[in-house]
């Protein structure tokens, strides 16, 4: 045989093409290099963005039993019927098979033990000191159940007119240019013991079989097929009839599904609401604390806001957020707001440029020197804002703030608990302005305020609030416009007869609001008119165990009502319901947190496009302490 130049192909060289030059001779170095880079780039576009296995309307290498410690290898039925010419054949009739980019066929059915390479064919031993590869070992009648893997093993070799006369010129008897085989066997060992994988070679796996003790023949009931099957390059509009989405934006990561479409449709089978895994928030030690400070930002983020004692055992306010349009970075790391002495009780209001208005207490419910301060800063500007007064009475404590943002006004409601009387002090963002000098009492009936029994949403430009008073705990809902004038900013109030706690606004519009609160058990009412609806206090089934109802309205006037269960062999569990918005039903009530520990406080919120996203806090890392996690429940995708 004719010497061959050592091949001087190097893929990370990233040569493409190699150029004839005039006067210079061409080498047979020069020519194999062409022919290795077409190669390995056909190699690396069938191994990346095809992959292994089988192509769809092939069965090539399936594996069948029914022989004594042996079996079947299948070409399997494909392709026109008929004798048809060696390259029609080669691409209609034969089974097929790609393994690492390397394609390899199948004229007929094969049996196992048939292959020349195997130890019981005469010559096997000769033939695989020639290749340089190992027999094929026989499978034996077991003498214990196991079982066993059956492997594609694909190489290449050079083909010398030795093997081949063909490669000789009969009219010049002087050999041609050489050729390179792709050859291939499969293999099968134990389970416990697989065979070596050679430099060079490639491997795919074709089947698990299960054998059993003392039995020689293999049954098709025993057969696991691990091949990968119906590759098929989809048609580029398959993406936008399924998801709504350009397959450029998809390829490019956005508008891809939270959850898989199998995970989506199961869930929603089951009568459920899909949702994604259990996202941590900010793990660390210490005991974190949550309110209501879970909110959607103007950059397409959620920023939550927390108490912990994690730096020197003292309640600071952490905040940490998440970019919605990378969900899967997970939250950022969770930085101090404040720092010093103790500071509780955060409220956050996301403002339209990006930063947060923060209000929180220096100091401990019912201390007669704590004072509501508030910081405005970018996120991670927060912890260098200065803090500024928003309520500080001499002699009592001012506590729980509570904000919402309506137009350019946050309006800010805050407890004084000399009095027990709620306030409210509004702040124009526009202009870093207060129009209100001192707080101002909200009208009777304010007084004898529960300590955080208050929660605030807007809805047409107004402020919806309801606050629980000592007296019975007697629930009030008020409107308040937050242009008008102070003595005139609340109107719309409606005291009780509602008996309950832990009230939750939602706000539809500028007349009418759903108050969520707790009684004997969880119960919503709607208020219309200045009055509550006539029989409008609808008892929500089966919630006489729930606690802290939390609820989110979408803008197809879907409601979603989250609260804590106990939860027989684990702690408290989070549990949804959903009201239909034409019929006003509300539906069977699904576990949407579910964890051997006490999951407790969830607070939702609306991501338009997306659904809910929901914060909640869990002693899950053990011994008491409590950590923050949040998930999504997708209801559109």
């Amino acid at each position: 045989m004719a010497a061959i130049t050592p091949s001087t192909f190097d893929p990370l060289l990233a040569h493409v093409n190699v150029r004839l030059q005039q006067g210079v001779p061409i080498v047979d170095a020069d020519w194999n290099l062409l022919d290795d880079i077409r190669k390995f780039e056909l190699r690396a576009f069938l191994k990346w963005y095809v992959g292994d296995g089988v192509p769809d309307g092939n069965d090539g290498f399936r594996i069948t039993g029914g022989l004594s410690n042996s079996f079947t290898i299948r070409a399997g039925t494909q392709g026109p019927p008929g004798s048809l010419s060696n390259q029609e054949s080669a691409l209609r009739q034969v089974g097929r098979f790609i393994v690492d980019g390397l394609d390899v066929f199948l004229h007929s059915d094969l049996v196992f033990t048939a292959q020349p390479l195997h130890q019981d064919q005469s010559g096997s031993a000769a033939l695989a000191a020639k290749l340089g590869v190992p027999v094929i070992a026989p499978l034996t009648t077991p003498s214990s159940d196991h079982r066993v893997i059956v492997e594609l093993d694909v190489w290449e070799r050079l083909l010398t007119p030795d093997e081949e006369p063909k490669l000789v010129h009969t009219g010049l008897g002087v050999e041609t240019c050489a050729r390179t085989r792709r050859e291939w066997v499969v293999r099968a060992y134990p389970e416990s013991a697989p065979g070596p994988h050679l430099p060079g070679h490639s491997y795919a796996t074709l089947a698990l079989l299960q054998r059993f003790n003392g039995q020689a023949v293999t049954s098709d009931g025993q057969i696991i097929d691990r091949r990968q099957r119906r590759l098929l390059l989809p048609p580029a509009h398959l993406i936008t009839d399924i998801l709504g989405i350009d397959p450029y934006e998809y390829r490019a990561g956005q508008g891809r599904p939270p959850i898989s479409i199998r995970e989506a449709v199961n869930a929603l089978l089951a009568g459920q609401l899909p949702t994604t895994a259990d996202l941590p928030v900010s793990p660390g030690p210490g005991s974190d604390t949550i309110r209501r400070a879970f909110v959607l930002d103007s950059q397409n983020g959620l920023a939550a806001f927390w108490v912990s004692p994690r730096v020197g055992s003292v309640n600071q306010i952490f905040a940490t957020r998440l970019d919605l349009a990378t969900p899967e970075a997970g939250f950022a790391p969770g930085v101090a707001v404040t720092s010093g002495t103790t500071h509780v009780e955060p409220t956050a209001v996301p403002l339209p440029n990006g930063e947060f208005l923060v209000a929180y207490q220096n100091g401990l419910i019912s201390n007669s020197t704590t004072d509501v301060v508030f910081k405005r800063a970018t996120l991670a500007g927060l912890p260098a804002a200065p803090e500024q007064t928003l309520s500080a009475t001499a002699g009592t404590a001012d506590e729980t703030p509570f904000g919402v943002l309506a137009g350019d006004i946050v309006t800010f409601f805050v407890r004084q608990a000399a009095t027990n009387t709620w306030f409210f002090r509004r702040y124009r963002h526009t202009d870093n302005t207060f129009m209100d000098s001192t707080p101002v009492a909200l009208p009777a009936p304010a007084a004898a305020g529960v300590a955080g029994g208050l929660h605030a949403s807007v809805a047409g430009g107004v402020v919806w609030l309801a606050y629980v008073t000592t007296a019975g705990n007697t629930m009030t809902l008020a409107r308040l416009t937050p242009t008008a004038a102070a003595g005139s900013a609340v109107d719309h109030i409606i005291p009780g007869p509602l008996t309950g706690t832990d009230p939750f606004v939602v706000g539809v519009s500028g007349t009418e609001a759903m108050v969520f609160y707790k009684d004997t058990q969880i119960k919503v009412v709607s208020a219309l008119s200045g009055t509550w609806q006539t029989g409008s206090i609808v008892t929500i089934p089966s919630t006489d165990t729930d606690t802290q109802p939390a609820a989110a309205r979408d803008a197809n006037g879907t409601c979603f009502l989250l609260a804590t269960r106990p939860v027989s062999g684990a702690g408290n569990e989070v549990f949804l319901r959903r009201r239909d918005p034409a019929t006003g039903v509300w539906g069977s009530a699904q576990q949407v947190i579910s964890n051997p520990s006490n999951d407790q406080n969830p607070h939702p919120v609306v991501v338009p496009g997306q659904g809910i996203w929901v914060l909640w806090r869990s002693d899950r890392p053990g011994s008491g302490n409590f950590d923050l996690f949040a998930k999504r429940i997708v209801t559109a995708i």
